[in-house]
């Protein structure tokens, strides 16, 4: 596995998603907010071993600094059983989730970052009749 070169004191997004969605997200999310310093996407993809996507998962978490934090894709999911007991984390990763997370983990870490980016993930889905209905 390649050795990841995270920037200290800017706690880590580490991104798991069942084929390329994370990669996908990650790329939006540069487009709008620009480079993303210690984001990394990994994807479990088709045929991969799962034991083998855990261990690369862990072990990329384990590089980050402190206070980061895990986005899942789906809740128990094959990525997110992999690292549901020994990280942070959010499951129902989407755009919105990951501009905040990127704004905000300077100012909140771990359990703080997450207890926002739950909010931040009620809000960030809405129904477009609400814009158009007085």
């Amino acid at each position: 596995m390649k050795q990841e070169n995270f920037v200290e004191n800017i706690p880590g997004i580490l991104l798991l998603s069942h084929g390329p969605f994370c990669q996908a997200l990650l790329e939006s999310a540069q487009m709008i907010g620009g480079e993303a310093v210690n984001v990394v996407a990994l994807p479990l993809l088709e045929n991969a071993s799962i034991d083998e996507y855990g261990e690369k998962a862990m072990q990329t978490f384990k590089q980050m600094p402190e206070g980061s934090i895990v986005l899942f894709d789906l809740a128990s999911g094959t990525p997110f059983n992999q690292m549901m007991m020994k990280s942070g984390g959010l499951c129902g990763m989407n755009l919105p989730v990951l501009l905040e997370a990127m704004t905000m983990r300077e100012a909140m870490k771990g359990s703080e970052l997450v207890a926002l980016l739950e909010e931040s993930a009620k809000a960030a889905v809405v129904n477009i009749k609400s814009f158009f209905e007085p």
